[in-house]
């Protein structure tokens, strides 16, 4: 099998496209949330914010990172979990893993899932108050393409993403 690609749109603030690359490669290489073997970030696809496209891309972002997590609950509700009662009984191993990988996309944690991510609040939104510094300063905000690449540990593509355990990391 192959290697398993995975793109997310990043928000993040910085004077030049050059900066924000340094910055998001930084981040890449430290959170432990996280682990690509190769992390690519696409010039050609990434947007300034004076760019036309800039607000329909992270209006795109948010509707595809709620896409997720739509398909995550509809998961759930497939398996029989029907209310907050029923975690009191959820065994560990693929339901737990989904409300767990739920939580990450509600409360900020960068996952693979993650199709658009807020570098500047750590968050999978943007708040009222970052919208608002954008339309003031747009020049300062920069949307890039980042593409992690994990090499494929069998034939199951998804073995890589077991690697997480592999490499003795914590992912919490």
């Amino acid at each position: 099998m192959g290697d398993l690609e995975i793109s997310h749109d990043i928000l993040i603030a910085g004077s030049d496209l050059k900066s924000c690359v340094q910055h998001v490669k930084r981040f890449f290489a430290a959170t432990m949330l996280i682990r690509y073997d190769q992390v690519m970030i696409s010039e050609k696809e990434s947007l300034n914010g004076t760019a036309e496209k800039f607000r329909g891309r992270i209006e795109a972002g948010l509707r595809a990172n709620q896409k997720v997590l739509g398909e995550f609950l509809e998961n759930l509700k497939e398996e029989g979990f029907e209310s907050l009662e029923d975690i009191r009984s959820l065994e560990k191993g693929y339901l737990s893993k989904i409300l767990h990988t739920i939580a990450h996309l509600q409360d900020g944690f960068i996952g693979i899932d993650s199709r658009f991510y807020n570098l500047e609040e750590d968050s999978h939104g943007v708040s009222r108050h970052l919208q608002q510094k954008i339309a003031a300063t747009p020049h300062n905000y920069w949307i890039l393409r980042v593409t992690g690449r994990i090499a494929s540990a069998g034939e199951d593509p998804f073995d890589a993403l077991r690697t997480f355990e592999g490499r003795g990391k914590s992912h919490d």
